[in-house]
């Protein structure tokens, strides 16, 4: 667990941030009431942190071009080489995220494709990557949430015990 020492003006800041996607501090402080030389003090202590990496614009993907979002479960031996075989699953083109798992199978994939074509080009190389035994993708057919940003997903209760508890984990 990592202190973090928040109060209600931290989680003003933090939630206006998630739910606009970008720093504008003029805009925040007006909105907010809160001065602009507390929401800079108060950006760079999120950045030392950890809590505020970077900004970030959000791209649809299916806008783009890239109209296919495929889950991919792998199976690889479990041992001291997983994060060898996780390195070569995230240089794959495509792939957007990749999670170690617990279970039965080794890895979650998500990745976002332009095509079948792109979606085959994938498959061969998610076959073809070394340490990978066993592989199966999924095709989504239609998304009902695929929320990047992190505040918005939680209620106002929740976000409370960040204050109350004062801590939450890394």
């Amino acid at each position: 667990m990592v202190e973090l020492d928040l109060d209600e003006k931290d989680l003003e800041i933090l939630r206006w941030l998630d739910r606009e996607g970008e720093i504008d501090v003029d805009q925040l402080s007006d909105e907010l009431g809160i001065s602009t030389s507390t929401i800079y003090y108060r950006l760079d202590n999120y950045r030392e942190k950890g809590i505020l990496k970077g900004n970030v614009a959000d791209i649809d993907h299916q806008k783009l071009g890239f109209e296919l979002t495929a889950i991919s479960e792998i199976k690889s031996e479990y041992g001291p080489g997983y994060e060898g075989i996780a390195d070569r699953l995230t240089e794959l083109s495509g792939v957007q995220s990749v999670y170690f798992m617990l279970g039965e199978m080794s890895f979650i994939l998500i990745s976002r494709l332009r095509d079948h074509e792109h979606l085959q080009t994938l498959i061969d190389d998610i076959i073809h990557t070394e340490g990978v035994e066993h592989s199966s993708t999924h095709i989504v057919l239609k998304e009902f949430k695929d929320e990047s940003r992190l505040l918005v997903n939680y209620d106002d209760d929740d976000l409370a015990k960040l204050i109350d508890d004062g801590s939450a984990d890394d």
